[in-house]
Formats: structure tokens, sequence, C-alpha cells
């Protein structure tokens, strides 16, 4: 079986840089490595041209002046029928037997005689009214997102989400047919690179006689429940336990009137630079939790970036995150916003260093079991060859 990777940038030349932005460019990224090391050969149908005709040009011009609602230009269907006709005409000269997409947009109107397949972590309908960036859209990009996401059910021979929530959402919103809908995890942006004795060891180290530490990690404060986690360490505090949160990624001081002493800001560090980089590896091997609040969430990279450093994720139920996050294994998924809930899930392994332990190491062997780039694409590869 033969590949093509379908997307507007080529992330195997050497000449293109990191996009230096996050959730689906990077998993587009770390799919083309992954699935160019399994293979040993992809072909990439990008770069691709931004193209759109002179009237939807001006359209997207006149609407970013006046339109009080959001609007989004890329989502512009001329744009997206570009890319299909750009990547069509590659594939006349291509022998590949697979085109294989992330972005329902590259996906979309793909026309062609070859296999087309998407994997990715939400069709649009299933975000709309949920993250607040696919909120108070105006009617031109709502309607054209939902067009996208028919014409992408209608036309891709195999649908690949990263969690069941978004394969349901599929069926649910769009009627895909069931037979042709999988759930395949998504894996991580960076890992620890730990070996299971060097794992073992990290976990053996950590202390249980000072403070509970937790990490709290994103950009978006409200979208990943900032407060939320500032209320779990006041909870666990009042009961007598020792915590401090370190944030990573957001500044809580935009966010409140005062800082308390247990609350430590790391700032945004980036995966490009590798001071930064080793920075952020040693929060992680530093934490005794991941602390995980969302109110809105996909899949969320951030767990098995966690756990491959034997990190367990104390996390909300919501979106795509019980596909992430299997209670017992590698954390726990809780209601939203049930602070007790997650303060409980943290004092009784915290106060329970064995009990600590089994789980982190089984968040350890859960993310190369399960969660890995290798281990997601070796069972896309699967799929696609049945």
């Amino acid at each position: 079986m033969k590949l093509a990777f379908g997307h507007h940038r080529n992330f195997l030349h050497q000449g293109e840089t990191r996009p230096g932005t996050f959730g689906l460019h990077t998993a587009a990224e770390n799919i083309a490595l992954s699935l160019e090391a399994e293979t040993g050969s992809i072909e990439q149908l990008g770069p691709l041209r931004n193209l759109c005709s002179p009237i939807a040009a001006a359209r997207i011009a006149g609407y970013q002046r006046i339109c009080s609602r959001l609007y989004y230009g890329w989502a512009e269907p001329s744009l997206s029928r570009n890319y299909g006709r750009q990547m069509a005409r590659k594939l006349k000269y291509s022998d590949v037997d697979v085109v294989l997409c992330n972005e329902t947009k590259h996906a979309a109107y793909l026309h062609t005689d070859r296999k087309v397949a998407l994997w990715t972590d939400t069709l649009y309908g299933g975000i709309f009214d949920y993250y607040q960036t696919f909120s108070n859209l105006c009617s031109r990009t709502r309607r054209a997102m939902e067009q996208m996401d028919r014409a992408a059910v209608e036309n891709c021979d195999l649908l690949v989400f990263a969690s069941d929530w978004a394969s349901q959402n599929a069926i649910r919103l769009y009627g895909a047919n069931p037979d042709k809908v999988k759930t395949i995890p998504y894996g991580a942006n960076f890992t620890s690179g730990m070996t299971r004795n060097e794992a073992e060891n990290l976990v053996e180290s950590k202390r249980f006689d000072g403070p509970c530490r937790l990490l709290f990690a994103g950009v978006e404060w409200t979208r990943k429940g900032g407060d939320t986690a500032i209320r779990v360490v006041e909870k666990l505090r009042s009961s007598g336990i020792s915590v401090e949160i370190t944030f990573l990624g957001t500044d809580p001081g935009k966010h409140m009137d005062s800082i308390p002493e247990f609350v430590h800001c790391a700032g945004f560090l980036s995966l490009n630079k590798p001071d930064e980089l080793e920075k952020m590896k040693q929060l992680y091997r530093n934490a005794h939790f991941l602390l995980q609040p969302c109110r809105a969430e996909c899949f969320g990279h951030i767990f098995p970036e966690a756990n491959s450093f034997a990190l367990p994720a104390i996390a909300s139920n919501t979106g795509g995150i019980p596909t992430a996050v299997h209670d017992g294994i590698n954390g726990y998924c809780v209601n939203v916003e049930d602070v007790d809930a997650y303060a409980n899930r943290i004092s009784e392994h915290f106060q329970s260093p064995e009990k600590y332990r089994a789980l982190s190491i089984n968040a350890f062997d859960d993310y190369h079991n399960r969660l890995s780039w290798q281990k997601s694409v070796q069972t896309l590869i699967r799929t696609l060859e049945k």
C-alpha cells in the first residue's frame, strides 16, 4: 500500500519550517513524520497554493471589516475546493493507493479514484458553541463549515477520529456510516524519551512528605479551566494537604487580583527552543499530577505527553478526554466543575504512595501501549489495509 499525505504544507521538505502553532498543524507534522518512519516513504501532496477566486477574496476582506460575529476566511468553500483540485491534479501522476488528510478542508473536495481517508480530532459541527472560537459564528462561516463536514463524510472512504466522542458526533450530526468510522487516538507533541527503568526510578524518587506538586498546562485559561484548578488547590489545602500548582502556558496573574503563594507561573515555553523545552520537561518530571479541568477539549495532546513522563492526569470528562484518560489506568476523569471530585482523586493517591506509584507506572505503560504516535500510526496503517 502506497500512501500520500494531503495537506497544504510539506512537512518532510527541508525548506519547510515548523508551523509554530498547535492543534491540527502540529498533529499533521507528527502524522507525516510517523508515517514516513513506519512505511519508509510517503508522498506529500503539499505544499499547496492558498488560492481563492477574486469574488471570494473581496468577500473575505469585506466580512472581516463589517461582520460583528466571527468570520473565518479559511472556511470559504472556494479555498477548500481549490485544495482538492490541486491535490487531484498531482494524483494523476502518482501511483499511491490511499490519500490521508488530517483536516476536513483538505478531504472534503478531493475527488479522485484513490481511497481517501480523514484522521482528525473533530468535525467542525462537533465544536459549534462548545469551543469559544467556534461560537458566535456568522451564518456564512457556519454554513461553509457544515458544508465541508458533510462533503468530507460523503467523500471519504474512511473517517478516523482521535476520540469516541468525535466518532459519535460524525454519526449523530451527519449520518456517517458507522462501518467507515473508527477511533484511533492521537499521540504527544513531545515526550520524555525515558525507558521504563528510568520511569520507575523517577516515580520512586518522588517525595510524599512535602507539597503535592500539580501541573496545569494550556494557553487558554477559561477553556482549560484555570479558575477551577485554583479552586481544587484551595480545597486540598483546606483539607490539610500541602499543595502547590505550576501554570505552564498561561499567566494566572492576568486572571486573578492577587497571586497566592502556592501558585507558580512558568509562562509560555516553546517546543522549538532547546532550553525552554528542557524547562518544560523538568516541570513534568517534578510534578505529581497533571491537573486539567477542561471545559472543552477534542482530545488533548497533553495527556500522552504527561503519561510519557509517568505523570498521571486528573481531568474532566468532557469531549474527547475520556478516550485519552482511562480511569484507574493513566489517571481519572471527573465531572467538569466538581472540585471535590478532583481533590478527592488527588488526595487518595498522594496519601497512599504505593497506590500513586502504581498509577504512575500504569500511565507510562499506557502511553507506550496506546498513546504514542508510533502505536497510533501502526493501528492506522492496519485499518487502511483492510
